[in-house]
């Protein structure tokens, strides 16, 4: 009962000034920790809503089919984005390949994935038919040295302008020429709305074109210290013809590889087929892939190439090791 009744008093007379302390110091804890609390649910909400911008940012750009700005600049020009990444302008008469890159940013999407794969930082590259310049401009965007050909004077002029907006004047160098075996001027033949299928025109051909130049490559870079390290190529049949004026370059750089078209009847149209091709890159020890859609590779016999006639078109590699 004592006990009891100590209780009571103590409650009748409130608590001591000890007791008033350590509750204001509760209080003081019981706030500070509200306030925490709160900081740290803002940070998770900002933190939280810059995980999802930023996986949207790579979701879009990694997407096979993300959809890309593009900003008409008048006189059949726009300003796109190649990959989400890359400045590129282009024609917007043409329907083959600007339609592609103005709406999805992409072309060639299992092709490209490969030349990705394939090239490094400061390798020697030749984009052989450049056309808008997707492959050059994704090779100086790897620091890679390309030296980019295409002998369309509209398609070159589209392409200095993306070389410069990217900063590439340095690694990416425009030779507005064709490729081949004999030095001299051609006829090159273009339709507008279709820009790919530019082509130079073989002798004795009735059609329209225009003069451009035509560079042998074994002329324009004799450098002995000169070597290759990748090659994209898609001339339209003209690939034979270039081949051969790459002979001796092909021969002294040991590990470069091609990329390239293999269009058997329009090979044989432009004087250098599918059996000679073949046969001359064989005799220089390579071997040869079929790349897939998905960038895939499967071997395939330099015979069966070799044999190949008609209108079907393939993109093959061309390497000496395994790639």
């Amino acid at each position: 009962m004592p006990r009891i009744r100590s209780l009571f008093r103590s409650l009748r007379r409130g608590p001591t000034a000890g007791e008033q302390a350590l509750l204001r110091r509760i209080t003081e804890m019981d706030n500070a920790l509200t306030r925490r609390a709160l900081a740290a649910e803002e940070k998770l909400e900002r933190l939280s809503r810059r995980v999802e911008e930023v996986t949207a940012y790579f979701a879009q750009r990694t997407h096979p089919l993300h959809h890309t700005q593009s900003n008409y600049l008048g006189d059949h020009t726009a300003l796109t984005l190649l990959h989400g990444r890359h400045m590129l302008f282009v024609d917007t008469r043409g329907i083959d390949i600007a339609p592609h890159l103005m709406v999805h940013g992409i072309w060639e999407t299992g092709y490209t994935a490969l030349f990705e794969r394939l090239v490094r930082p400061g390798a020697t590259v030749l984009d052989i038919g450049a056309n808008l310049g997707v492959y050059s401009i994704l090779g100086g965007a790897k620091d890679a040295r390309v030296h980019a050909f295409e002998p369309n004077p509209r398609l070159c002029e589209l392409l200095r302008r993306s070389i410069s907006v990217n900063g590439f004047a340095e690694r990416v160098t425009l030779h507005e020429m064709a490729v081949g075996d004999t030095e001299g001027e051609v006829q090159l033949a273009f339709n507008i709305d279709w820009p790919g299928g530019g082509h130079v025109l073989p002798p004795g051909s009735t059609a329209t074109g225009r003069p451009c130049r035509v560079a042998v490559l074994d002329r324009l870079f004799p450098d002995p210290g000169f070597r290759l390290d990748l090659v994209k190529m898609d001339v339209e049949g003209h690939e034979g013809h270039a081949l051969r004026g790459m002979r001796e370059l092909l021969a002294r750089s040991p590990e470069v590889r091609i990329m390239m078209e293999f269009a058997p009847g329009m090979m044989a149209a432009q004087g250098v087929g599918p059996a000679e091709t073949v046969g001359l890159l064989r005799g220089l020890g390579f071997r040869f892939w079929n790349i897939g859609f998905d960038s895939g590779l499967t071997p395939v016999e330099a015979d069966v190439l070799a044999a190949e006639s008609g209108a079907g078109v393939r993109n093959i590699l061309v390497a000496r090791q395994e790639p």
